[in-house]
């Protein structure tokens, strides 16, 4: 099984960016239930969401051992709210592990 990302740098590289766009492109990124939970208390849309992920203003890396979940953040700059979607890795699937509008 080929990993998600590649957690021996915290660049990100294009090809982890291109894996979760395929993904996205083929439904194969799914949510979890506490982005889901998230999706409504933070008053985010499905559609808000999918557009940090596919037009991001930055992309950062959490690696393994660090204070947050390992993974990609997706962060989008909508006026003077800031969106961003954790997508993280498990089983062979992406997954979007949590969103937050602060």
């Amino acid at each position: 099984m080929t990993p998600g990302f590649d957690f021996s740098t915290s660049e990100v590289l294009e090809w982890e960016l291109d894996a979760i766009w395929t993904a996205l492109d083929e439904d194969r990124l799914i949510f979890s239930r506490h982005a889901r939970e998230e999706l409504s208390l933070d008053a985010l849309t499905l559609d808000d969401v999918l557009d940090a992920i596919n037009f991001p203003d930055e992309v950062s890396k959490d690696l393994p051992g660090g204070s947050r979940a390992p993974g990609l953040n997706f962060d989008r700059h909508l006026g003077r709210v800031r969106l961003r979607a954790k997508v993280g890795w498990r089983d062979d699937v992406y997954i979007v592990v949590t969103v937050m509008a602060n």
